[in-house]
């Protein structure tokens, strides 16, 4: 029987370090995984913060929601502030989730704040009459 040389078979020679082209494949993957986790990463930081832009917008609207309740109950009723306090003077919540509270702020001008909250994200309107 005569012996077969694969160099002649093939056409080529042999690689003279058989794993190596397995390594190179293992680089090349870890590379592609962390190019995607990245990606993924950048991803779900666009998400979180689009959810606080709404939450932010939802306590925006509730405030601007309380302070325009607060005006037409001061063109209906009436209102003569006495002094500056730190308690609020009106307050409520909205059936979407957010609460707002009516500050009196200062006089001359007589201005009043009112504080918009949804999930833990607060913001405020202020009026200046």
């Amino acid at each position: 029987m005569k012996y077969i040389n694969r160099k002649n078979l093939l056409g080529h020679k042999s690689c003279s370090r058989p794993g190596s082209a397995l390594i190179l494949t293992m680089f090349i993957l870890a590379g592609m995984l962390v190019i995607a986790m990245s990606g993924s990463y950048l991803v779900l930081l666009g998400i979180k913060a689009g959810g606080i832009q709404s939450q932010s917008m939802r306590a925006y609207f509730a405030a601007e929601a309380g302070m325009e309740y607060f005006l037409w109950e001061l063109r209906q009723n009436g209102y003569e502030p006495d002094v500056v306090s730190a308690t609020p003077i009106m307050n409520g919540s909205l059936p979407a989730g957010g609460a707002y509270e009516i500050y009196y702020t200062a006089y001359p001008p007589l201005t009043f704040r009112s504080i918009g909250d949804f999930q833990n994200v607060r913001r405020s309107v202020e009026v200046r009459m």
